[in-house]
């Protein structure tokens, strides 16, 4: 069997293509920074909002499963596929009208995978002892101290864990579009 093995150039540095969008990746970087900000500075809005888009989301994804499984009545899966549509939509409209109710659950959702991958990542690091493993370690324990963090403080912490963890994400990807343009324009 032979492997074909395809490369891709990741490094836009010196190329045309570049060059000519290192603005575009500016500009999109700032804007995201921008709404980062707004995002940690407002994060109950924030959590609302976000909370309120994943019921449409939602919703939206159970209606065309609930179409799809109409396609395949004949298959073994129908009621299945129906009955996953209909959560869907349930738990869409839920997150749509009662957005701070939901953002609770979705905050204690949160908690639980922070401690838990923590665990994981801490127990992991220190049986295997990889390379780096103190950071792996490391990563684990902030983990479970945000998890902890937001369990002490739950549930009057679901008004505002959303939307600071979608600022700090939208900073960040912010500041890795300004630096692709900054090493796009050379």
């Amino acid at each position: 069997m032979v492997h074909h093995k395809t490369e891709v150039n990741m490094n836009l540095r010196g190329t045309p293509q570049g060059r000519k969008y290192w603005r575009w990746f500016l500009c999109l970087g700032v804007l995201l920074i921008i709404l980062g900000a707004l995002a940690v500075g407002y994060a109950g809005w924030a959590t609302e909002f976000t909370v309120i888009f994943l019921g449409f989301l939602l919703a939206g994804g159970g209606i065309l499963q609930i179409v799809s499984s109409y396609y395949s009545q004949k298959w073994t899966g129908f009621s299945h596929s129906l009955l996953l549509g209909i959560f869907y939509i349930i738990a869409g409209l839920l997150c749509i009208f009662k957005p701070l109710q939901s953002a609770e659950g979705i905050t204690l959702l949160i908690a639980a995978l922070l401690l838990i991958g923590g665990c994981f990542r801490l127990f992991s690091a220190f049986y295997h002892r990889f390379d780096y493993w103190g950071w792996a370690a490391f990563s684990g324990l902030i983990s479970m101290g945000l998890g902890v963090l937001i369990l002490m403080e739950w549930p009057s912490s679901s008004f505002w864990v959303i939307g600071l963890f979608v600022g700090v994400d939208l900073i960040l990807t912010g500041w890795s579009w300004i630096l692709l343009s900054i090493a796009a324009k050379d």
